[in-house]
């Protein structure tokens, strides 16, 4: 008996430490593949931007009126297409064409003043070349008469002289003689006679031309002052043309109305008012906010990313993927701009348009669970105390 009792209490102390060790083996691989997997698999750590927006990867241009006015017509609606320079707006301007109309009638006006003006600069000219060259030939003729007297009292005198001789000696009679000098006196006068005339006519032809000439020079002076007065008219009528055409405001760019400005007809606006927006045609891109701390030296181009859109949720809808395109060097009011291309797949359900908010998840690294917790470490040590964050502002 008391053999066959040992042997049972042996067999119930080996059934016991088995079993404990039994127990205690599945904690033991439990922890051990958790340590595994806390020093050698690695997660992916994201930085998040919650402002965020797809936007195309051309600027949008705005609707701006250029000078203050009243608007008298609107053309702008939302997600209507509209090609560049098409009049979307426009702002009253009667009084604009009312002065307009008439600088214009009086350009054309001056316009007839100078043509007529000018004809009769040309007749002017013209007559006094014909007078001129009639001129030159009378007073030609003139003193061809003038010659010819001198030429006939020449021959008078010298008769007379002639006759004189003879009378001396007996050879011809005193009334011959007497008549040789009433001739050649004769011949005299008519010769001082036409130098006379030939004066006179000069001066006279001299007098006519002056006056025409002068006449001329007043005519062209007139047509300088209507010039001038043409090119004040038409400088007026471009500036009112021109502040016409700056009433109608035209698309910059060829696009889609992304966004109007509540105003109404008839209401005034200032110069630079805006009254929408144009988004052109062209792919879409995200761009996203992040504070420098999370983009500086950790978001570079390349690496992944998801987009949600607000609005769209991502059990239903889905997420964007995306790439980082670009980052930028310095913040900018206190963000950094990040840029991003989208890798949606074609039969994604979320709409592509610009202006859609959401946020961004950019893959910065991978890392063991294990650096995560020493980093969270250090982050709790690096805090400081309230005592020394005391001292440091009291400091």
């Amino acid at each position: 008996m008391a053999n066959a009792f040992s042997r049972t209490l042996r067999s119930l102390e080996d059934d016991g430490g088995r079993g404990w060790w039994s127990g205690l083996l599945p904690p033991v691989v439990l922890i051990c593949g958790w340590f595994a997997w806390f020093v050698s698999t690695r997660v992916a750590v994201y930085e998040v931007s919650e402002r965020a927006w797809l936007s195309v990867d051309r600027e949008a241009h705005v609707v701006a009126a250029p000078v203050a006015g009243r608007i008298a017509r609107i053309r702008l609606t939302l997600g209507e297409s509209v090609r560049a320079g098409d009049v979307v707006a426009e702002l009253e301007g009667e009084e604009q064409r009312v002065l307009l109309q008439e600088q214009r009638e009086h350009e054309a006006a001056l316009a007839r003043q100078i043509a007529a003006l000018r004809r009769q600069i040309q007749a002017s000219r013209t007559a006094l070349d014909d007078r001129s060259h009639g001129t030159e030939a009378t007073l030609g003729e003139a003193a061809a008469r003038a010659d010819e007297a001198e030429a006939a009292a020449g021959l008078a005198t010298r008769e007379a002289g002639r006759q004189a001789v003879l009378l001396n000696t007996g050879l011809v009679s005193e009334a011959a003689a007497t008549r040789a000098r009433a001739e050649a006196d004769q011949r005299r006068a008519a010769a001082e006679s036409a130098r006379r005339a030939l004066q006179r006519l000069a001066f006279a032809e001299r007098t006519v031309v002056s006056d025409r000439r002068e006449n001329i020079v007043k005519l062209e002076g007139e047509m300088e002052r209507l010039k001038g007065e043409w090119g004040s008219v038409t400088a007026a009528v471009e500036r009112l043309e021109h502040d016409l055409e700056l009433r109608k405001i035209r698309a910059p760019i060829a696009g889609h109305v992304g966004q109007i400005a509540s105003v109404h007809l008839g209401a005034v606006v200032e110069a630079g008012t805006v009254l929408g927006m144009i988004v052109p045609e062209g792919e879409i891109k995200v761009v996203a906010d992040f504070a420098p701390a999370s983009a500086l030296g950790r978001i570079h181009p390349a690496q992944t990313a998801r987009v949600h859109l607000t609005g769209f949720p991502s059990t239903q809808y889905g997420s964007l993927l995306a790439s980082v395109a670009e980052v930028s060097d310095e913040p900018r009011d206190g963000r950094v701009r990040v840029e991003l291309h989208v890798q949606s797949p074609l039969n994604s359900k979320l709409p592509l348009q610009h202006g859609l908010p959401g946020s961004v998840e950019v893959e910065v690294e991978r890392v063991t669970p294990a650096v995560l917790v020493l980093r969270t470490i250090g982050r709790i040590v690096d805090q400081p105390t309230p005592e020394a964050a005391f001292a440091r502002a009291a400091g």
